[in-house]
């Protein structure tokens, strides 16, 4: 077993000597008798601490769609995304599957409009690299 040590020293007394070391967490006495006395000591290994993973930040993504009913648009919201309008685009459908509107997605607000659309339940179909993220139930009053 391999140990790094921070700091340690060797101490001695009129009733025997003792080294010691900084990082040791835990130790027994193995022994009764006052002759003898033997400590053990857990160290931690050098593979230990080099298997450690850093904590990473965790992005949170979020998607919102308001206001839901509306009459005449819906704000899509993106809080997360890095926005790249080459690859992120929504799609609108009406409830037999007919694509309806198709728009890139540049900023973290779109509006997309719904005004020229009759009073429905639509389907709004967020997509990224060509990929379904996220889908909505949007009902057009």
């Amino acid at each position: 077993m391999e140990t790094i040590i921070s700091s340690g020293s060797n101490a001695s007394g009129s009733t025997g000597s003792i080294a010691y070391s900084i990082g040791q967490v835990f130790y027994t006495y193995i022994g009764e008798d006052s002759n003898y006395n033997v400590a053990q000591g857990i160290q931690h290994e050098i593979s230990a601490l080099l298997n450690t993973k850093p904590e990473i930040d965790k992005v949170v993504t979020q998607m919102f769609v308001f206001p839901n009913p509306t009459t005449d648009y819906v704000t899509l919201k993106m809080d997360g995304y890095e926005l790249d309008a080459n690859n992120q685009f929504y799609q609108v459908f009406d409830l037999q599957g007919k694509l309806l509107q198709q728009k890139n997605i540049a900023e973290g607000e779109t509006q997309i409009h719904l005004d020229h659309l009759s009073p429905s339940v639509y389907i709004l179909v967020v997509n990224r690299d060509n990929k379904v993220v996220e889908t909505f139930k949007i009902i057009k009053k």
